[in-house]
């Protein structure tokens, strides 16, 4: 029983890992493809070398995405962005967090700061993970990333006194978590530099 209830929770996993990318792929070759249809006609006037539909249509597509990120920092492109997000984006599962933790890691301000902490968990072991908001009565909302793919996991609601924040940037707590733990000294250095007494049994 315990096999197949491990089995069972590996395929809920998986599929929450593989199904998104698996419909990002999709959706980016449906794109291209598209893309080339629409640049057949400029893809005949070149030469052959450089005139291939689909190279043609990867580079419309990245040109569309400068533009698109360029006008997004305009003050009107801000506000039809918060007006897409608030409408659409926000309503489907998990963006948000997402979307800030992405944000962090590629260097962008967010609106949602998604801090690095270690928090407690019930055999006293330290379990990397990010504060995402604290609330009254001395609680604290954290999400756990999986191993090794720090874009999901679970959300939780925990005493805050088990929650330690580290003064480390979301990029090195991103990689560590990819790597299988490799280079959580770091955490544990930060960790070290505010003082923080554990209520660990070790």
């Amino acid at each position: 029983m315990k096999l197949l209830a491990s089995m069972k929770t590996a395929l809920i996993t998986g599929l929450f890992v593989v199904l998104p990318a698996w419909l990002a792929i999709l959706l980016f070759v449906k794109i291209l493809v598209k893309l080339g249809v629409v640049v057949k006609p400029i893809t005949g006037q070149l030469p052959k070398e450089i005139g291939h539909p689909t190279m043609v249509a990867l580079v419309v597509f990245i040109l569309i995405c400068l533009l698109v990120g360029a006008l997004f920092h305009t003050p009107i492109g801000r506000k039809v962005g918060r007006i897409i997000q608030s409408n659409i984006l926000d309503r489907i599962p998990g963006y948000a967090s997402l979307q800030a933790i992405a944000a962090q890691t590629a260097g962008f301000e967010s609106d949602q700061e998604f801090q690095p902490a270690l928090i407690v968990v019930e055999d006293g072991s330290l379990q990397p993970a990010f504060l995402v908001e604290t609330h009254e009565e001395d609680l604290s909302t954290v999400f756990i990333p999986s191993v090794p793919t720090p874009m999901a996991g679970g959300i939780f609601i925990m005493p805050s006194d088990r929650v330690h924040e580290v003064d480390i940037p979301v990029p090195t707590m991103m990689k560590c978590i990819s790597k299988w733990g490799s280079g959580s000294s770091e955490l544990l250095d930060a960790l070290k530099a505010k003082g923080t007494k554990l209520p660990i049994p070790w």
